[in-house]
């Protein structure tokens, strides 16, 4: 296995713990109606939690693009670069969500 596969699991928790605690979940939430199957049960957790889904799956998303961008562009990629730059880029778009972080763990006032 390559060096640049190893970053995939930290990129998917940073992605998760930014899908449940971001402050965009709530738009997400909010906005039900439009994403939301009619047939699904429409419990609040279950809402909350797909909204936290989608939020992680758009963080991985669109953490990827600067990856795929150098992969693209660069004569001789390396996968660990590609790896550190998704990681990287997945962590700047979970900045966000560190305030709530911080309050889930008793840290912030």
């Amino acid at each position: 296995m390559e060096r640049g596969n190893n970053m995939l699991v930290p990129v998917m928790g940073v992605a998760i713990v930014n899908g449940i605690f971001s402050p965009w979940v709530l738009v997400v939430f909010v906005l039900y109606p439009v994403w939301y199957p009619s047939w699904a049960p429409g419990w609040a957790q279950a809402v909350y939690m797909a909204s936290a889904l989608i939020l992680a799956t758009l963080t991985i998303m669109a953490a990827g693009v600067p990856a795929a961008l150098y992969e693209r562009l660069s004569s001789q990629p390396r996968a660990s670069v590609t790896g550190v730059i998704w990681l990287a880029g997945t962590i700047l778009l979970s900045l966000p969500a560190i305030p709530n972080v911080l309050l889930a763990l008793g840290l912030g006032g």
